[in-house]
């Protein structure tokens, strides 16, 4: 029995000690990653993140119809 009082209160100490040297975890937080940078459809005029958006040189649309829909205009 005394034995066993012994380890529990070795660990006990442990994690103390180990709580004291290690830093806290963060736990699980929300994924904060903004879109990116927006930009403008060049047809329609919407934003949308780039990363979204269909690149013709350096102007954007928003989706591929858009982008045949300007040439079209050209």
């Amino acid at each position: 029995m005394r034995i066993l009082l012994i380890l529990i209160a070795l660990a006990i100490i442990v994690m103390l000690v180990k709580r004291m040297w290690l830093p806290p975890r963060t736990g699980s937080q929300p994924d904060k990653r903004l879109p990116g940078e927006m930009v403008r459809c060049g047809h329609c005029g919407i934003y949308l993140p780039e990363q979204e958006a269909v690149r013709d040189g350096d102007r954007y649309f928003c989706s591929k119809e858009h982008l045949d829909a300007d040439h079209g205009n050209s």
